[in-house]
């Protein structure tokens, strides 16, 4: 049997113990021979290292190969030319038995039969989880406890899924989807910006459905153009994860190709950056057909940069464990496909964008002002828009406002009769963030031509946010991206119930235009509002 990989540091009587276990056929019904199990977890405890072997159909143990975190690769196996009949099985040091997205794109481009991970902890099993491949790409996911995987049926499992595939309704037990725990990392100028910046995206993550077990930071001076944490903090954060239960990754800052492919090989997890966890949360809440159009064409131009140049390292069939794709011609494919979706997609925006322009023409010949809600995700804008429906009189259609990032994505529009000398058209828009990409900004244009066409803007912040001056500045530069900062604006500091210190909010006050103090939960009343906004508008 040959062993590859980082074999550095390793004794060669211990290879030689390693090398020992093609000596054990496993059977047809095991998955793996219980000692074959017991002394890859006591190895990869010894070396600190994953390990990885092929077992063919009649349980002879073929190739083996070790490596670091996610970067063990399997060599091609003399005589077969793809993995039909073969199965994979490897350890994770760090304990976490769940198989990796790089474990699921193996077992596709190796076309295994089934990818097998096994948790390995100080000398401990902690599990066991098996996909097995499918015709329909959508492997069938099995999960084995310590105290259960011998009665685990190989073959059985095997039977059951080509019953699947005839169209039978037998199907293989699986588990239920397995919760998403999140590490987070960055790079920041200041501790006291770190503080403030992981809050926000800790909260981002809750908003996506995911928990978050640990972060860790470095100083932006230290960070690397390739792995973004430097090579030290990369080792410390690669301890770091073993010691806790994550499987993704993410980061504060837009990532490019190669730091997010060097940061999913050194860790062996999912990588997500805040623009990709943006635009999840984004695809979680669009509801009309405009806002998914504009989710869709933002993510296909934020994941198009990442299929280039990858060719090279991903057309050889023997990648193993930690290969990312199917290779150069799937990757052109690819790429030809999503450039040509893209184009349908903005065509398709194209065409909304003159319905919406025919709605507005409407609108303006009505003769009633527009007045567009702005202002920091999560602020209190969709509450200001039921409470101002409630007290004209109006009953209010509107989603009870949830205490999350981005609750209001598709752009809602209402008419509201102040009194009998002022109608207006209020409309509620997506909340701005901190580092929102460009090509974000973009792809939302259509939704942000309310901003555009309003006569008037009511800037909602949240008086009590230690941010709150930070985030009304990333307000004024997202209009001014828009060319909206000259217009007229009212300032509503909501939230001033939960104000502590008064002269805060005095020079906050200071600092933007027409401050009204308001706390919406109280229900204050919104005259002096509709009094401000009908000067403007005379």
């Amino acid at each position: 049997m040959d062993i590859s990989g980082d074999l550095s540091g390793i004794r060669a009587s211990q290879l030689q113990e390693l090398k020992k276990l093609a000596d054990i056929k496993t059977e047809r019904s095991e998955l793996i021979h219980p000692e074959i199990l017991k002394e890859l977890i006591r190895l990869t405890q010894l070396w600190n290292r994953e390990i990885a072997i092929y077992l063919s159909r009649a349980g002879i143990l073929l190739a083996a190969a070790v490596g670091r975190h996610a970067t063990v690769t399997l060599p091609p196996i003399k005589g077969r030319s793809i993995g039909k009949h073969l199965r994979c099985i490897h350890t994770h040091p760090n304990g976490n038995f769940k198989l990796s997205p790089l474990d699921h794109s193996a077992l596709e481009s190796l076309r295994l039969e089934s990818m097998a991970s096994v948790g390995a902890l100080e000398g401990d099993f902690t599990g066991i989880q098996i996909a097995f491949r499918t015709e329909e790409n959508d492997p069938y996911i099995v999960n084995l406890t310590p105290q259960n995987w011998h009665k685990f049926d190989y073959n059985d499992a095997l039977a059951d899924l080509s019953k699947i595939g005839s169209g039978s309704s037998t199907k293989i037990e699986t588990s239920q989807k397995v919760k998403e725990l999140a590490f987070l990392i960055a790079l920041e100028d200041s501790e006291q910006e770190t503080i403030e910046d992981l809050k926000e995206l800790r909260e981002l993550a809750r908003t996506a459905g995911v928990d978050v077990v640990g972060q860790m930071v470095q100083l932006r001076r230290y960070g690397q153009a390739r792995s973004y944490f430097g090579s030290g903090k990369l080792e410390e954060l690669i301890h770091r994860l073993q010691e806790t239960e994550a499987n993704v990754l993410i980061c504060d800052d837009e990532l490019s190709p190669t730091q997010s492919r060097t940061l999913e090989m050194e860790t062996g997890l999912k990588v997500l950056d805040r623009t990709g966890l943006i635009l999840d949360i984004f695809a979680q809440r669009a509801q009309s057909r405009e806002g998914k159009l504009q989710v869709e064409l933002a993510q296909l131009k934020h994941l198009l940069p990442f299929l280039t140049g990858q060719g090279q390292a991903l057309s050889r069939l023997g990648a193993g464990v930690g290969s990312r794709g199917p290779g150069e011609t799937k990757l052109e494919l690819d790429r030809r496909r999503m450039r040509d979706r893209i184009n349908q997609l903005e065509k398709e925006l194209k065409l909304v964008l003159q319905h919406r322009d025919v709605q507005r023409r409407q609108r303006t010949k009505s003769g009633m002002p527009i007045v567009a809600l702005v202002g920091y995700t999560n602020t209190g804008k969709t509450t200001f828009m039921k409470m101002a429906m409630e007290q004209a009189g109006s009953r209010s259609d509107l989603p009870v406002g949830e205490n999350k990032l981005f609750a209001t994505l598709d752009p809602i529009v209402r008419s509201i009769k102040i009194d009998s000398s002022l109608e207006i058209l209020l409309s509620d828009t997506v909340g701005f963030i901190r580092k929102l990409p460009t090509q974000l900004l973009r792809a939302f244009i259509a939704t942000l031509e309310e901003v555009k066409q309003a006569d008037v803007l009511i800037h909602v912040v949240d008086a009590s946010h230690p941010q709150a001056v930070q985030h009304a500045e990333t307000v004024r530069e997202v209009l001014n991206q828009l060319e909206c900062a000259d217009k007229p604006m009212i300032t509503l500091l909501n939230k001033v119930d939960q104000v502590t210190v008064e002269d805060d909010l005095d020079q906050l006050a200071e600092y933007l235009p027409y401050p009204i103090k308001i706390s919406l939960i109280r229900r204050d009343s919104l005259k002096p509002v509709w009094k401000v906004l009908s000067s403007l508008l005379s």
